[in-house]
């Protein structure tokens, strides 16, 4: 989805109208959220969630983590929802499934490491048992209350931080921002704090631990193409980040193609932008180009990266006495 703009803004007169159905909807995620009893996994799981609607970098966190864990020679499964994918309750398999089966994000971590794709976060945890994992990162799923965590990371984006700090649809809140701060065991802040949530931290004295990072091109990649005129798209939850990205590593993007989160390419999609570009270099994400049609792959440069923590060993000090 794209985000609407009146979200950034607290002085927005549509947001104030929009005030009661935020109420009604606090109430409702409210009940939700004491209903019934969650599942208590006998491995540690591990939850990757946000707090607004739209990108915040879970996924590339996510893997960030599954990369932690793996140079400690601890292995691990992700659990994903499979986002705008047709399939559940399934372990992903590369050479069989795809985006329109399980979502870009369940393709994206099933090159790391073995992905269970279920919305019932409870049997998704339960198929990892019986498969054999030692641990679960949980790709998103911080609201959802099936599933008991063993520690969850809040991940919030720098630039945009808690934006209007009103919960839907008023705002991109999916509940409000104390509840969930007490609720999270750490904070990670994805990209420079320009937001000012280390500020908000400090004003309501939420002493939680904070994480930060940020995503790191491949940058002889981007030397390659220093200097060169390109066409970038891409459909993020905060697409310009990209855009800004090539810019500052010196890639003059002539032009820039915004598609929704998780939006499905056509061929008519990229026949069009084939067009539109006509000489020019093609560049999207790894998050984009599982979703483009395989037969034009070839006609497109992945920029290709990794979200990095600042301080990993921070990072598994958290965690430490959790894994197994």
């Amino acid at each position: 989805m794209k985000t609407p703009e009146f979200w950034d803004n607290p002085q927005s007169r549509l947001s104030r109208l929009l005030t009661p159905c935020a109420w009604l909807y606090q109430k409702v995620v409210s009940f939700k959220q004491k209903r019934g009893t969650p599942y208590q996994a006998k491995i540690p799981v591990i939850c990757v969630g946000n707090l607004t609607v739209g990108g915040t970098g879970k996924t590339p966190v996510c893997l960030a983590l599954g990369n932690l864990l793996e140079q400690h020679k601890k292995s691990f499964y992700f659990l994903t929802r499979g986002y705008k994918g047709k399939k559940q309750n399934l372990l992903v398999d590369l050479a069989k499934h795809n985006a329109l089966d399980v979502g870009d994000e369940a393709l994206l971590l099933a090159q790391k490491a073995p992905t269970l794709v279920d919305a019932k976060r409870a049997r998704g945890a339960q198929t990892a048992e019986k498969l054999g994992a030692k641990n679960l990162i949980l790709d998103d799923g911080f609201q959802n209350t099936s599933l008991v965590k063993t520690f969850s990371f809040l991940v919030v984006d720098g630039q945009k931080g808690f934006q209007n700090q009103k919960l839907l649809p008023a705002g991109p809140l999916r509940e409000p921002i104390l509840q969930a701060l007490n609720r999270a065991d750490a904070l990670v802040i994805a990209g420079k704090d320009r937001w000012g949530v280390g500020q908000f931290l400090k004003k309501h004295k939420i002493d939680i631990p904070v994480l930060t990072g940020q995503f790191m091109p491949d940058f002889s990649q981007l030397d390659a193409l220093k200097d060169k005129d390109v066409l970038a798209f891409a459909g993020l939850g905060n697409p310009q980040k990209f855009f800004q990205m090539l810019k500052k590593y010196g890639v003059h993007v002539v032009y820039e193609e915004v598609f929704a989160d998780h939006y499905m390419y056509s061929q008519f999609d990229i026949e069009r932008l084939l067009k539109k570009a006509g000489n020019l270099p093609i560049l999207t994400t790894t998050k984009d180009a599982v979703k483009i049609p395989k037969s034009f792959v070839k006609n497109v440069i992945v920029v290709e990266g990794n979200f990095v923590f600042d301080a990993p060993n921070m990072v598994l000090n958290l965690l430490s006495g959790i894994l197994k």
